[in-house]
C-alpha cells in the first residue's frame, strides 16, 4: 500500500454515513499516519484532521482526541504541531471529548522541551483561560494547569494569577473545576503562595452558593491540610471544617463525614485537639443516614490516631450509635469496637465496651450480628481467655444463628480463639463442643468453612486430633447421618490423615475411607477415590499401595460415570508414580 493509498482509504471511509465505522477509520490513525511519514502527517493528516474537527460528531471527535496522541511519536522533535487540533478538541462543548483531549494534551507534555512547554504548552493553557465567550475552555485550562505548573518557568506566575482569578468565574462548571483541582494545585506551587493566596480561595470556594462546589472544595482540603503545618492546620483548616459541619447542605456534611479523618491527620498530635473530636461527634449525631453511614466509617479510621486519653471521650457515643435506626451504622459500630480493643486499656475495654458487644449480638441485622461475633472475638483475644466466660452463651447463639454468614463468622471465632489460647482444657471443654457443630450444619459453604479451619486445630491439639477427634469424625459418617453430613465427615478425616503421621493415617483412617468405597451414595465413593490419590503420595508403602490400586480396580467398572472415570484415572497416576 503506498502512502497515498492509506490516506485516500481513511478519507473514503471518513465519508460513510454510518458513525461507527467513521470512529473505527479514526481507530487506525495511527497505521495511516505510520505509512505516510513525517512530512506527510504535517501537511496533509494534520490539516484533514483540522477539518473533521469542524464538521464530526462526538463520537468522532472522542476517536479523534483519543488518537492523535498516538502521532506524537511519529513526530520526533515536532509534536507542538499537534497542538492546535488539541486545543480546539480541548473548547468541545461534549465533556467527554473535552477530557480525553486534556488527557491527550498532559501525555504529549512529558514528551516537550522546556522550550516547546515555554513558548507553545504555556500560552495555549493561557488562551483557553482566557477564552471569555466559551466557558469548556476555561474548564480544560484548569485541568491542566496542576500538571504543568513545575515546568512553566517565568509563566508561573500568569498561570497561578490565572486559577485564583477563576476560583471568582461566574459559570458554576469552572468553580466546579477549580474546586476539584486546587488541593492538586497546592502540591506543587511554591508553599508561601499556599498561605498567601491558595488558601483565601479554598475558603472562597467552600462557602460558594453551589454546593457541589463546595464539596469539591472540601475533598481538595485534604491535600491543602497535607501541605500545611499543624500550626497553619489549626489556624486555617480548622475553621473551614467547623463551618463545613453547620452547613445546611446535607451533601457538604457527607463529604466533610468522608474525608475527616484524613483532614485530622494532618494535624499530627493537634488531631487529639478537642475541638476536633467535638466536630466529629457532631456528624455523628448528623439528622441525615448518609452522613452518619460515612461518619462512623472514618471514625474507625479517626479513632487510630487519637490516644488512649481522648479516646475515652469517643466512647460515650457509642451508646447511641449502636441503637442507630440504621443498620449501616451499627455494623460500622462493631468495626469501631474491634479497633478499640486494641486501643484502649483493658479496665476500660472490659467496662465500657463489653456491653455493648452483649447489646449488639441482639441485633436484627445480620451485617450486625456478623461485626459484632468479629468483635467478640477481638475482645477475648485482647482481654484474656478469662473473659471468654461472658461470651460464650453469645457465641453459641451465633452458631445457631438462622444467617449462614453469621454462623461462619462464628466459627472463624472460635477456631482463631482455639489457636490463640492454646489452651488444651479451654478447647475441649469449651471451645470444641461448639466448633464441632459445623459437621452437621445445614449449609455447604459452612460445613466446607469448617472442614478448612479444621487442618489449623489438628496442628494445636495434637493429642485431641489422634483420639478424640478421630472418634467424632467416625460418629460423623456413620449410616444414621445424611450422605451430605458423611461427605463432610469424609472430606474431614481427609484433613487429618493429611496432618498426622504417615502411619497414623495408614493405620487408622486408610481402612475407614477404603470401606467407603463400596458406599450406596456415588458421590461418596467419587470424593474417596480423590482422597485415595492423595494419601497414596503421602504413604511412602508398597503393600498399602498395592492395596489401595486393588480396591480401586473394583471401580474401573463402577455404574457411576464419574467415579468410573476418576478411578481409572488414580490407577494410572499410581501405577506412573
Amino acid at each position: 500500500m503506498t502512502e497515498i493509498n492509506a490516506f485516500d482509504l481513511l478519507r473514503e471511509e471518513m465519508e460513510s454515513d454510518e458513525t461507527h465505522l467513521r470512529v473505527n477509520a479514526i481507530h487506525r490513525l495511527k497505521i495511516v499516519a505510520t505509512l505516510m511519514g513525517s512530512e506527510q502527517i504535517k501537511t496533509v493528516l494534520l490539516p484533514y484532521i483540522d477539518h473533521l474537527i469542524k464538521k464530526e460528531e462526538d463520537e468522532v471527535l472522542f476517536a479523534i482526541a483519543e488518537e492523535i496522541e498516538c502521532l506524537a511519536t511519529l513526530l520526533p522533535g515536532n509534536q507542538t504541531v499537534l497542538l492546535p487540533n488539541l486545543e480546539q478538541l480541548a473548547s468541545s462543548e461534549e465533556t467527554v471529548v473535552r477530557e480525553m483531549a486534556v488527557k491527550s494534551l498532559i501525555s504529549i507534555a512529558n514528551l516537550l522541551g522546556e522550550y516547546e512547554i515555554i513558548n507553545f504548552y504555556v500560552p495555549l493553557i493561557l488562551r483557553l483561560a482566557n477564552n471569555d465567550t466559551n466557558f469548556t475552555c476555561r474548564v480544560s485550562a484548569v485541568n491542566l494547569m496542576c500538571p504543568i505548573y513545575p515546568r512553566a518557568g517565568q509563566h508561573k506566575d500568569k498561570i497561578r494569577a490565572k486559577f485564583i482569578e477563576l476560583c471568582s468565574e461566574e459559570t458554576p462548571m469552572v468553580r466546579r473545576a477549580v474546586a476539584s483541582k486546587i488541593g492538586e494545585l497546592a502540591t506543587v506551587i511554591e508553599k508561601e503562595y499556599v498561605l498567601t493566596d491558595l488558601i483565601q480561595s479554598v475558603k472562597q470556594l467552600i462557602s460558594d452558593e453551589q454546593d457541589m462546589v463546595r464539596v469539591l472544595g472540601l475533598n481538595s482540603l485534604k491535600l491543602v491540610a497535607k501541605v500545611l503545618r499543624k500550626d497553619e492546620n489549626k489556624q486555617h483548616t480548622l475553621p473551614i471544617i467547623i463551618a463545613a459541619t453547620e452547613d445546611k447542605s446535607w451533601r457538604v456534611r457527607l463529604a466533610l463525614s468522608k474525608i475527616f479523618a484524613e483532614i485530622a491527620e494532618a494535624f499530627g498530635e493537634e488531631a487529639d485537639n478537642v475541638s476536633l473530636i467535638q466536630i466529629f461527634t457532631n456528624l455523628l449525631r448528623d439528622a441525615e443516614n448518609d452522613v452518619r453511614t460515612a461518619s462512623i466509617q472514618s471514625l474507625t479510621k479517626f479513632i487510630k490516631i487519637l490516644s488512649a486519653e481522648k479516646l475515652v471521650i469517643i466512647v460515650p457515643h457509642l451508646q447511641y450509635l449502636a441503637k442507630d435506626s440504621v443498620p449501616q451504622v451499627r455494623a460500622g459500630v462493631t468495626e469501631v469496637i474491634q479497633i478499640m480493643c486494641t486501643l484502649l486499656p483493658k479496665d476500660v475495654t472490659n467496662l465500657k465496651l463489653l456491653p455493648h458487644i452483649i447489646d449488639l449480638f441482639e441485633d436484627e441485622n445480620k451485617e450486625v450480628r456478623q461485626g459484632v461475633t468479629r468483635a467478640a472475638c477481638k475482645f477475648v483475644e485482647v482481654i484474656g481467655q478469662d473473659s471468654l466466660k461472658n461470651l460464650i452463651p453469645h457465641f453459641k447463639r451465633s452458631i445457631e444463628d438462622p444467617k449462614w454468614r453469621v454462623r461462619i463468622e462464628a466459627y472463624d471465632a472460635i477456631a482463631h480463639l482455639s489457636k490463640v489460647f492454646h489452651n488444651p482444657d479451654l478447647f475441649q471443654s469449651t471451645l470444641e463442643p461448639m466448633f464441632m457443630n459445623y459437621l452437621k450444619d445445614r449449609i455447604a459453604v459452612v460445613r466446607e468453612n469448617g472442614v478448612e479451619k479444621l487442618a489449623m486445630l489438628i496442628q494445636t491439639y495434637r493429642d485431641w486430633s489422634n483420639s478424640k477427634l478421630f472418634n467424632k469424625l467416625l460418629e460423623s459418617i456413620s449410616k444414621e447421618n445424611g450422605y451430605l453430613y458423611r461427605l463432610t465427615g469424609i472430606q474431614s478425616l481427609r484433613v487429618l490423615a493429611l496432618n498426622v503421621a504417615p502411619e497414623t493415617a495408614a493405620d487408622k483412617i486408610l481402612p475407614i475411607l477404603i470401606k467407603h468405597l463400596n458406599d450406596t451414595v456415588p458421590n461418596i465413593r467419587f470424593i474417596t477415590v480423590k482422597i485415595l490419590r492423595e494419601l497414596a503420595s503421602k504413604i511412602d508403602n508398597a503393600s498399602i499401595q498395592n492395596d489401595i490400586k486393588s480396591n480401586l480396580s473394583n471401580l474401573t467398572n463402577d455404574n457411576d460415570k464419574d467415579v468410573k472415570y476418576f478411578a481409572q484415572e488414580t490407577l494410572q497416576y499410581l501405577h506412573s508414580h
